[in-house]
């Protein structure tokens, strides 16, 4: 008998591209904030069928630099996609994860931290574990 392989993945589907939904977030989202991360969530209907969309955002007043930022985002990806299965798969939801520190971390540490900003959203929508 055979395991089937996790997908890792996280194609273009599941990425924000429509303006429409990036405003419903600033309007409606709600946020959960685990530093140096601040995900800010919104159920909303999504163009694609997929169960969520995400966006990474880093701030270019904090990093002048493309390169930075672009690294940032590279390990903020990186991290939520091998941990994109503590989601709540039943919900459609609109995710954006916002780095908000003023310097550069470790990938070990964006990772873990990425853990607990997951599991902090899977518990608002599954209540607490008992």
């Amino acid at each position: 008998m055979t395991v089937p392989k996790k997908k890792y993945g996280l194609p273009k589907a599941y990425r924000i591209k429509r303006k429409k939904i990036f405003e419903h977030l600033a309007s409606e989202g709600q946020s959960v904030f685990e530093f140096p991360y601040k995900l800010v969530f919104a159920g909303t209907d999504l163009s694609e069928d997929v169960p969520y969309q995400v966006a990474f955002g880093v701030s270019k007043r904090k990093f002048k630099k493309a390169v930075k930022r672009n690294r940032i985002k590279r390990l903020m990806r990186e991290a939520f996609r091998l941990h994109q299965d503590l989601l709540p798969q039943d919900k459609s939801l609109a995710l954006f994860v916002i780095y908000v520190d003023k310097e550069e971390h470790p990938f070990a540490f964006m990772e873990e931290k990425m853990i607990a900003l997951l599991q902090k959203l899977k518990t608002f929508y599954d209540g607490p574990a008992q």
